[in-house]
C-alpha cells in the first residue's frame, strides 16, 4: 500500500508530508510563503509542483488544503484546485480539529491547543474550537478573545511556538519565554539571521498574540508540539487504509 501523502498550505508556511506511518515520515518538508503577497503566492505555485511530482514518485496522490489566505483569495485557491485534484476545503475550525486530533494522538492527557498560524489562531478545547481571522502575519489594533477555558495539559502549534521552543531550548514555554524573545528580537535582531526572512518578519506578531492571549488564559505553560495540521490531514486520510502511527 503506498503513504499517505499531505499538502499542508498555510497563510504563511506550506508543507509536505508524505509517511507510511506519522512518527517515521518518509519525507517532511517546509517552505515559508506569504501568501497575502503576490511573490508569495507564485513562489508556491512552483513549489506545488515540485511537491506533487515527489508524492507521485512514492507513489502517492497528495491530499491539499489551505488557510486562512487561501478562504479569502479566490483565484488563488482555484489555480491550486486545478493542479492539486484531491482538496479539501476546510474551515478555521476543521483546522484547528484535525491539529488537535494530531497532538492529542502523541499525547492523549492534551486538554487544549493554541494553533497562531500566519492569517489564523485556533483555540480548540474537547468540547469546541474557536477560530480568530488573524495570527502572526497580521492583527488588529485590539485583540478580542472568547472566554477562555481553564486547561491542564494545553499544547501550541506553528511557527511562532516551535521558534519559541527552539530559542528556550524546551518544549515547556511560558509567558516570561515569550516576552524575552520578543525583547531579544527588538534588542539584538543580529542573533537571529539564521532564521527565514519571513520568519523573522513575522515572528513579533505571533508573540503579540502570545502575550494578548495570556492576558485573558490562566495557562502558566504550553507545551510546544512538533506537530500539526499536517499531521492532522494526514490521520484523517489515512482512516480506513489500514495505516497505524
Amino acid at each position: 500500500m503506498p503513504p499517505a501523502a499531505i499538502i499542508k498550505i498555510g497563510s504563511t508556511s506550506s508543507t509536505l508530508l508524505i509517511a507510511e506511518r506519522l512518527n517515521r515520515p518518509l519525507v517532511r518538508e517546509q517552505r515559508l510563503f506569504n501568501l497575502f503577497e503576490s511573490p508569495g503566492q507564485k513562489a508556491l505555485l512552483d513549489q506545488v509542483g515540485v511537491w506533487r511530482a515527489l508524492a507521485h514518485r512514492h507513489g502517492a496522490e497528495p491530499v491539499a488544503a489551505g488557510g486562512e489566505a487561501l478562504r479569502q483569495n479566490t483565484p488563488l485557491r482555484e489555480d491550486l484546485r486545478s493542479v492539486l485534484r484531491d482538496w479539501w476545503d476546510l474551515t478555521g475550525s476543521a483546522e484547528g480539529r484535525l491539529a488537535f486530533l494530531a497532538v492529542a494522538a502523541e499525547d492523549v492527557q492534551t486538554d487544549g491547543l493554541l494553533d497562531i498560524g500566519g492569517g489564523s489562531t485556533e483555540i480548540v478545547t474537547r468540547t469546541g474550537v474557536v477560530s480568530l481571522p488573524w495570527g502572526a502575519a497580521r492583527q488588529p489594533s485590539l485583540m478580542t478573545w472568547p472566554e477562555l477555558p481553564v486547561l491542564s495539559k494545553p499544547a501550541a502549534v506553528g511557527g511562532t511556538a516551535l521558534a519559541l521552543a527552539a530559542w528556550c531550548g524546551r518544549e515547556q514555554v511560558n509567558r516570561r519565554d515569550a516576552r524575552l524573545l520578543a525583547e531579544a528580537l527588538q534588542d539584538r535582531p543580529d542573533q537571529f539571521q539564521h532564521l527565514d526572512p519571513l520568519r523573522r518578519r513575522i515572528l513579533p506578531g505571533g508573540l503579540a498574540v502570545l502575550e494578548s492571549l495570556w492576558d485573558r488564559a490562566e495557562w502558566p505553560w504550553l507545551r510546544v508540539s512538533r506537530r500539526g495540521l499536517a499531521e492532522g490531514l494526514w490521520l484523517a486520510a489515512s482512516l480506513g487504509r489500514g495505516m497505524s502511527r
